[in-house]
């Protein structure tokens, strides 16, 4: 399985705006795109490098935020299966206090980057999945819950 990654996108622009890696221009590059180029930029971007690794085998796409996205996915490549992962709030703000990208900042940035993504409709987004995967337990425990609803689903 190929993963590919959205946030991945938005980073190579932040880069290429020649900005910083921080919450306030990752946020506010994500936003500019969306506003000057359709809802959808971030999936049409990876389209090609989708397609590609198609060829190879299946992919998996983390970061998706929005109906949008997923829709513009679907018409575009064939049989899109969409997984949620579920997570509560203090356990995502941990995970990101913790990762190291200079993106994650504080929990002020945090609390933004929630706002604004929840804003984008990410619970329509989990709300259309075909599958929910709950992550409310150790790394073992997601893997094994992944491995059991990929399985599943007939991957």
């Amino acid at each position: 399985m190929v993963v590919l990654s959205l946030g991945d996108v938005v980073r190579s622009e932040v880069a290429a705006r020649g900005l910083e890696e921080s919450p306030e221009n990752v946020g506010k590059t994500a936003l500019s795109m969306r506003e000057k180029q359709g809802e959808d930029i971030v999936v049409v971007r990876l389209l090609d490098t989708i397609e590609e690794a198609l060829e190879e085998a299946d992919v998996l796409i983390d970061g998706m935020r929005q109906p949008e996205e997923m829709e513009s996915l679907k018409q575009h490549i064939p049989n899109v299966t969409v997984l949620a992962v579920s997570a509560s709030e203090d356990s995502r703000s941990g995970w990101l206090s913790s990762r190291g990208r200079g993106e994650d900042g504080d929990i002020g940035d945090f609390s933004d980057r929630e706002r604004r993504e929840w804003a984008w409709g990410l619970d329509v987004l989990m709300a259309q999945a075909d599958a929910v995967i709950v992550n409310d337990g150790s790394l073992e425990q997601l893997s094994a819950r992944s491995d059991e609803v990929l399985e599943s689903l007939g991957f």
